[in-house]
């Protein structure tokens, strides 16, 4: 990319003494230089060697796109660079004419450069300008994602405290209640009380599921993983619990993958009643594996047209978003269908080997106006 690039962190990190932008700087300049002196030695070809001045001519229009290709210069410099060029290489051009009694027409190749030069400048400020736009914008969308995420993590933890302050005082007063009445109230209350806990809580794994950085990284043996789920679960509710698993081994986060685990299983709850089936397998692939928790419940279609889910328990969304969160931090992705016959399936994929972190891309400035 024409300009030179530069990163905002590193000006604002370098003072007037910093290495690597003092370096830089000098460098530039030193190009610079030494094309003046390149072009100056080809004005001199072009007056003392007539045999040459058609080759030096072209090389001083050339080698001035190249540099200012490579530089992007102001605006100021540019204009006086070009300005100086055309008056040198109409003069040297003129006195080549007359030395060699070549015909007045060469002089057309002086503008004829000049428009072609000028019209490269436009390009590489349009493309610099869209360059620059483009990144603004992605480091506008960052920041608002990053607001979002503050803005949950926050948001749970304040939660928390008077969410736990008010289950507290609901707990006392359900304690004093006489009659069965008033205690059923006070019960509604703390069921309410909960789910708004439980919400918070989700939040808060929400915001955590994008913290890669935060992982704890390690070999995970899906198999066990898998195995152990549904030991946990199966206690939880009269399901016919199955599981199809066979041994494979990824690199990511234990505790992560399980809680993704967790809101599937938790997911196929929800929709299935006493009897029903759920399936969870984990199924080997190409590129890493893939978790699966299928069940014989009312499936997606009837929930999103309104079907009352089996076990009537409401959802917020929350539970799907942390497991896409957490695969996509895994390299992988999700995958939500209808089974045929009824019912729903689910896939976590996840990659076999932890993602390469992407290494930021330095900003690259628009040449400076002016």
């Amino acid at each position: 990319m024409p300009g030179t690039a530069t990163t905002d962190l590193t000006r604002a990190a370098s003072g007037p003494a910093a290495g690597p932008a003092a370096s830089r700087f000098s460098r530039d300049e030193l190009v610079f230089a030494a094309w003046v002196l390149f072009a100056a030695a080809n004005m001199v070809v072009m007056v003392a060697f007539a045999a040459a001045g058609v080759i030096a001519f072209h090389v001083i229009w050339v080698s001035m796109s190249v540099v200012y290709g490579i530089q992007g210069w102001s605006a100021r410099r540019t204009y006086v660079v070009l300005g100086v060029v055309v008056v040198a290489t109409t003069l040297a051009m003129s006195a080549f004419i007359r030395a060699e009694g070549a015909d007045w027409m060469e002089l057309t190749e002086v503008p004829l450069m000049a428009g072609v030069f000028l019209a490269m400048v436009w390009h590489v400020r349009r493309r610099a300008a869209a360059l620059a736009e483009s990144l603004a914008s992605s480091e506008r969308e960052r920041r608002a994602h990053e607001l979002k995420e503050l803005f949950v993590r926050n948001c749970s933890h304040e939660m928390r405290t008077p969410i736990t302050v008010a289950r507290g005082y609901a707990e006392l007063v359900r304690s004093q209640v006489q009659t069965d009445g008033a205690r059923e109230d006070v019960d509604v209350v703390v069921d309410e009380l909960d789910k708004l806990g439980g919400l918070a809580n989700r939040l808060l794994q929400l915001a955590d599921a994008y913290e890669a950085t935060h992982f704890e990284w390690g070999d995970v043996d899906l198999d066990g993983l898998v195995r152990h789920t549904v030991q946990r679960w199966r206690p939880a509710a009269e399901r016919d619990w199955r599981v199809e698993s066979v041994p494979v081994v990824v690199e990511g986060d234990e505790s992560r993958l399980e809680t993704a685990l967790d809101s599937l299983v938790e997911n196929a709850l929800k929709f299935t009643s006493d009897g029903d089936t759920i399936l969870v397998r984990c199924v080997p692939t190409a590129d890493g594996a893939d978790l699966v928790v299928e069940d014989s419940g009312v499936g997606f279609a009837a929930s999103r047209s309104g079907g009352t889910r089996a076990s009537g328990r409401p959802g917020t969304g929350l539970g799907l978003a942390i497991v896409k969160a957490i695969a996509e931090t895994h390299g992988g992705g999700t995958e939500l269908r209808d089974r045929p016959g009824g019912g729903s399936v689910v896939t976590l994929r996840i990659a076999r080997h932890r993602p390469v972190p992407a290494v930021p891309r330095p900003e690259l400035s628009a040449p400076a106006p002016g």
